[in-house]
């Protein structure tokens, strides 16, 4: 966060236009460490891999077209299909994988009252 703040205010025009480094400081990161989670979890049970995937796919079409950002390719005006389509259309992805990661754990958490209901009327 230092080194973007001094790029920033020694180049104030990096606010007008893509700023390479930023994205590659903020999201490639990201994609990194949800690799990495996803290799050191391979073992264990299913927490939190479709939100990892899902952040992986979206953020990898995002740095590839943010990272190209400053070349024509991404700003034509009358384009034969919009390249921001496909961030659209991964954010969509994501999402849907944030919900499947929600259905998981809800399902699993009545899965789980259901076991301690069948407890305490085993008490009984």
């Amino acid at each position: 966060m230092t080194i973007l703040a001094v790029m920033y205010i020694f180049d104030p025009s990096l606010f007008w236009r893509f700023n390479e480094y930023e994205i590659i400081a903020t999201s490639f990161i990201l994609v990194v460490y949800a690799f990495y989670f996803i290799y050191k979890e391979m073992d264990k049970v299913h927490y939190y891999y479709n939100f990892s995937i899902g952040l992986i796919l979206y953020l990898l079409c995002s740095v590839s077209i943010f990272l190209y950002g400053n070349l024509e390719l991404v700003l034509i005006e009358n384009p034969h299909i919009d390249i921001w389509i496909f961030n659209t259309v991964f954010y969509i992805i994501f999402q849907f994988m944030i919900y499947r990661e929600y259905a998981f754990f809800t399902s699993k958490l009545h899965k789980n009252d259901n076991e301690e209901d069948d407890v305490l009327l085993g008490d009984l």
